[in-house]
Order: structure tokens, then sequence, then C-alpha cells
């Protein structure tokens, strides 16, 4: 339902190539190399059909490859009055003052090695209304989007892979990159940790291809999404910085220095815009890395006592050894039976040295979640029974006990819940 093409509009529009990339276009023009229609058409059908309205005049033309076979001519097919009543679906542009309406018919690519064509063009529909509901997601969303999409008359519900609505989003500052006397501007997001996610932000977020493989820059020419889930061998795609998004937005009038392909779905950055990026990008996976590791929790404060700590060992090895500085490891310490002592080190030493480290990467990278608490227990009991417990061991130190008990919602996993923490910590005092 767009404005609709004239007869000459419409012929322009059917012609392989009809306008020169080196055209200066409208700062808005989608546009670049007058192909699309006709490529993405004839890569999926033999006979692309076009029939245009505007007011009281409406056109039709036809590319059949069929035809163009058997003359051996590349002529464009002119339809007549009595050609278009018979177009498939025309009422539904006929009803219209103006618009635009495209007929695949002779689907050989589409449905080709296909047994089962219905269930075939199911899949191609699906597959088609996610990449719509993420590559135009900011044309369609908001209270007035400037584009409305549907297919078979149900909406294409917008995708942002930035998840803006969603709380526990971290956003920098934006910064601008001047080329050629035009603005590259570069908006980073940090996602909340996969904990925090429900099983549907995670797919908005990571798609079918997971959190892992779409991190990195998101580079949209006028709002359309070009490219997305590459660092531009700026830095690696790792585990750590999978929640980390950056918008790139770059104006049609760089097309040339981006190297932009004919589907308009790849994007280069020229070297001064790497240059500008690369100093973006350790900062950006710095606070993505920060987020994943201590999962959005006060971590990083000195003041916390973690129930793990990470140790960095010689030439690039490191293991994950529990606290003995944690106040529940020395009320052990203080319960176990005298010459028990080194039994309970060994055991820590044994938790140490089979810690599950590859399953819990393949875990993590398959976007899993773990789980805190599977026995129904609530938090709140199982967290004043544990402090309960931790202060009754120390009932004989009354300076220890004090102690731990002043600095309880900084241990783990208190520290976690902090409103519980702070209750339980009051009512204990």
């Amino acid at each position: 339902d767009g404005r609709g093409m004239c007869r000459a509009e419409l012929i322009e529009a059917m012609r392989h190539g009809s306008r020169s990339p080196l055209v200066t276009r409208d700062a808005r023009d989608l546009g670049r190399f007058g192909l699309g229609l006709k490529t993405a058409s004839l890569s999926q059908c033999r006979r692309l059909t076009v029939v245009s309205k505007r007011g009281d005049e409406i056109c039709g033309a036809e590319w059949d490859l069929d035809e163009v076979a058997r003359t051996g001519d590349w002529s464009l097919l002119e339809l007549e009055p009595d050609d278009i009543v018979m177009v498939p679906a025309i009422s539904s542009l006929v009803s219209r003052d103006k618009g635009t309406l495209v007929v695949w018919r002779s689907l050989d690519r589409a449905l080709a090695g296909e047994s089962d064509h219905v269930r075939a063009l199911q899949n191609h529909i699906d597959r088609a209304r996610g990449h719509l509901a993420l590559v135009f997601h900011r044309f369609t969303e908001g209270s007035t989007p400037l584009l409305r999409l549907a297919i078979n008359g149900m909406a294409v519900v917008p995708l942002d892979p930035f998840l803006r609505s969603r709380k526990g989003r971290q956003t920098l500052p934006t910064e601008t990159i001047v080329v050629d006397s035009q603005r590259v501007v570069v908006e980073a997001h940090i996602l909340p940790h996969v904990s925090k996610l429900t099983p549907a932000e995670i797919a908005q977020a990571g798609g079918e291809e997971g959190l892992r493989r779409n991190q990195g820059f998101y580079v949209y020419r006028n709002l359309r999404l070009i490219a997305w889930g590459t660092w531009f061998r700026l830095a690696k795609q790792e585990e750590m910085t999978k929640l980390a998004r950056v918008i790139v937005d770059i104006p049609n009038t760089l097309d040339h220095l981006w190297s932009l392909d004919i589907k308009k779905s790849s994007a280069h950055p020229p070297e001064q815009v790497r240059q500008a990026l690369r100093q973006i990008v350790d900062r950006i996976a710095d606070r993505s890395r920060r987020v994943y590791s201590y999962r959005g929790t006060t971590a990083l404060d000195k003041g916390i006592v973690p129930g793990w700590s990470r140790v960095e060992l010689r030439a690039g090895r490191f293991q994950y050894r529990l606290n003995r500085g944690h106040d529940l490891f020395g009320a052990l310490r203080v319960v176990v039976p005298e010459g028990s002592g080194p039994l309970l080190e060994r055991f820590a030493q044994m938790a140490e040295e089979s810690f599950p480290y590859d399953a819990v990467y393949a875990d993590m990278a398959a976007d899993g979640q773990p789980a805190n608490d599977e026995s129904g227990e609530p938090l709140e009991d199982r967290l004043r029974d544990m402090a309960a417990r931790l202060l009754d061991a120390l009932k004989d130190l009354p300076d220890a006990r004090k102690a731990t008990l002043e600095r309880l919602t900084t241990l783990e996993p208190f520290c976690r819940h902090p409103d519980l923490a702070k209750k339980i910590k009051e009512s204990l005092t």
C-alpha cells in the first residue's frame, strides 16, 4: 500500500540495474544497485509479475524466464488489461487507491528438491517472518511505526536484539565517527546476564544461532540491518563477550567505503572506521565480561566474600578454588572433630580438581541457565537456616560470631539477595 508507480516508473523498476550506485540518492533511500526486486524474485521463481496502481491508472509488467529461454531475448513483457485481471490476488490491489502487487510463479528454486511443497513453503514463510522481524525491526517498532509488515494477514512482530525494553541492560554513551564529512554513530549495549533472561528473551537476543553467534556489531544502513553478529576481526567471538551488541548507524552516502554487496546483506568498515571501532571494542568487551563473570552482582566490590576464587597460574593456566577465607569454611573448621581438618581440606581439593570446566562451558555456550535450587525450599528459609547454622558453629567464639554477623550481607550467597540478607541479619542480631 505504498504510493504506487505509473507505467514509466514500473518499466524502469523492472530494468536490471535501473540506477547507477554512483547516483546521489535520497537520504532515506534503501536501494543502491537497482537489482533487488529482480534478483530477489528470480532467485526463487521463473516468472515475476508486478502490477502497480496509482489513482485510476493501473499497469503491469512481467519477466518470464521460460519466454526468455524460448526467444533468446531478454524482453520485458507488458501486460494488457485482460492480462492484469488474470493475475492472482489482483483484487487485493484493485480495491486500494494505490499500491503495488508482486507475484511469484513457477517457484523452481524455492521448492527445488522438496517432496512436500506445502510444508516447504510454510518453512520458508517462518524463516522469512523471522528475517523480516529482525532486519526491519527499527521500521516496525513503536506505537507509530514507519512500516507495517504482515504475512498471511498476521503482523510481523519486531525483534529487538538489544532487549531495550528489558531492565538490567546497560547502554554505553553514544560515540560519533566522522568519515568524509558524514557521521557514523556507534551505540553499545550490554545485555543482562543469561540467568536473568527468560527463554523468550534468549531466543529474541540470540535467535536460532544462539547468543554467542550474535554478539558484535549490528550495522544499520538507513535503519535497515545489513550485517550483524561480527566483530570485523577486531575482537574474537568469546563466551564471555556474548552479551555485547553494538549498533553502528551508517548513511547511504558511505556505501562505496563499506564494500556493500548487491544483497545489502554484508558490509565491511573502511580503515578510518575500523581504527575508531578498535578503540571502542576493548572497553565494550570488558564490560560484557564483567557482567557475565559476576552475573550482574556487586562481586567486583572488594568487600564481597566469594564462595569461589579464580587463581591465575603460569602460562595462561587457571583454577577455581573454594575460598578458604569464606566464613562458612571457617565455621566448618571449628566444628569438625579434632583430627578431621586434613580430611576437610582433601575434600575441598577434590571439589576443585574435579570441577567440570568442559561441561560448564558447553552448558553456558548453549545458553543454558543454571538453577540455584530445585528442592522447593523457599529461598528465605534456606538462607536463614544457613546463617543460623553458621552463627551456631561460632557460639563459643563470640568475637568471631559478632564479626561474621556484621559482614553477613557481603558473603556469598547472601550478597546476591541483599534485601533478604539485610532482613535475616536484623532478625539474628
